[in-house]
Parts: structure tokens; C-alpha cells; sequence
């Protein structure tokens, strides 16, 4: 894999200083500055990051529709902006923790499976008989990246059409219905799950139908086909 062999070679090289961009030590970068991303580093992964953008986007979005966008849109924009960040940016923090905590369960130097003899580098496991410590870091580092990596195609292929686009669909109707129907929170959310699973029956009946369909045309189909076998070896046995 790339991302294998890439982590293979930051291993190997010598003067690789770290995994995350700019070294703590490098001239180029102020003193608080280098403080603040070694602190970022130790307590900050992809998770926390993906939770900071959506509380600010939380945050600010709404204030910003309510107060710039077009007079007749102003409450529809905001709400849209509330929903959004609730529906996609949770959903993709909960992705991103599951994948990279099941990266960190099955890639680790305690176990010996498939998915460990794949995708943990070499380099690392002999890293790992000269310098337990410093392997184990950087192996937290692999699997962070690693899970993000999985976690976003995940998010590409799946979930953002089967969860964020409907979930984002029914908090927007919950938060307007609120807004601008004057309903309580549990009156909303009420008729949204209502209305939810009414969609839900009614795809599944189209299925249902749609299947009963195909089959019924299968069997008029096969009938057919042993009506006419029928009546051709009646005719020839005349």
C-alpha cells in the first residue's frame, strides 16, 4: 500500500523529524507557535479537528446567514446552516474515531491477523525490537492516519448519501418547524419521525411491488413457454 510504504520511507529517512509537517525545532517557527503544536499534536487528531470546525461552523454560520444573506432567505439559510454542520460534522467526528479505534484494536505489536500483517510497515515492526516507545508512537500515528484515510472514503461512498443528506433533511424540518411553525421541540421532532417513517414504508412498498411485479412477469413468462412445449408435443404426438 502507499500509505505503507510512504510511512517506510519517513521511518528510514534520518532526518525525518516528524510525521506532522513542520519539527518543534525548526528555526523557522516562533517559539509559542512550536509549544502550541507540540500540545496540538499530543491531544489534537483528526476527530478533534473535524469537531472544532463543526462547532465553529455551529457558531458562526447562523449569525452570518441571519445577518447577510437576502431579507426573504434570512431564516431558511440559518436554519440550513444549523442542521448541516449538526447532521454532517457529528456524524463524520463519530466515522473518524470508530475507524481510527478500530485501526489502533487490529494494527498493534500485541496482535498477529491479517489486517495487521497488511497494513502495519516493516520498518515499524523492526523499529519496534530496537525502540518500543518511539514505534508505538509512530504506530499511533500510522493508524490515525490510516483510519482517517478509510474513515473518508467511507464518508465518500456511503455515508454522506445514506445519513448526512437524510439526516440533514429531517433537522432542518425539526429546527423549521419550530422557527417558523411555532411548534414545541417534541411536537417537531414527532412530526418528522412521523413523516420519516411514512418515507420509509412507502419505499418499502414500492419495492415490494416493484418485486411482485418482476415475478409475476417471470411466471407469465415461464407459462407461456411450457404452454407452447405443451402444445407442440401434443401436435407432434398427432
Amino acid at each position: 500500500m502507499k500509505i505503507r510504504s510512504s510511512f517506510e520511507s519517513k521511518i528510514n529517512n534520518k532526518t525525518s523529524q516528524t510525521f506532522k509537517g513542520l519539527s518543534a525545532t525548526t528555526k523557522y517557527v516562533p517559539n509559542c507557535f512550536a509549544k502550541a503544536a507540540q500540545v496540538a499534536e499530543k491531544y489534537i487528531s483528526t476527530p478533534e479537528q473535524k469537531l472544532i470546525l463543526t462547532l465553529s461552523s455551529l457558531l458562526f454560520l447562523p449569525l452570518i446567514d441571519l445577518k447577510f444573506a437576502n431579507e426573504d432567505k434570512k431564516i431558511d439559510a440559518a436554519i440550513k446552516s444549523t442542521a448541516k454542520p449538526i447532521a454532517c460534522g457529528f456524524t463524520g467526528v463519530l466515522i473518524r474515531k470508530a475507524f481510527i479505534e478500530f485501526a489502533n484494536k487490529t494494527i498493534n505489536f500485541n496482535k498477529n491477523n491479517i489486517i495487521k500483517n497488511n497494513f502495519m510497515p516493516q520498518a515499524l515492526q523492526e523499529l519496534s525490537k530496537q525502540d518500543m516507545s518511539k514505534a508505538v508512537k509512530m504506530l499511533e500515528q500510522y493508524n490515525t492516519t490510516l483510519g482517517t484515510i478509510v474513515a473518508m472514503l467511507f464518508m465518500i461512498c456511503f455515508s454522506n448519501a445514506k445519513i448526512d443528506v437524510p439526516l440533514t433533511g429531517d433537522l432542518q424540518d425539526i429546527i423549521s418547524g419550530v422557527v417558523k411553525g411555532n411548534k414545541g421541540w417534541l411536537k417537531s421532532i414527532n412530526d418528522v419521525r412521523k413523516n420519516r417513517v411514512q418515507k420509509i414504508k412507502n419505499k418499502a412498498d414500492h419495492r415490494k411491488q416493484l418485486f411482485n411485479n418482476i415475478k409475476s412477469k417471470v411466471t407469465q413468462i415461464y407459462n407461456e413457454i411450457k404452454e407452447d412445449r405443451f402444445n407442440k408435443k401434443a401436435g407432434g404426438e398427432g
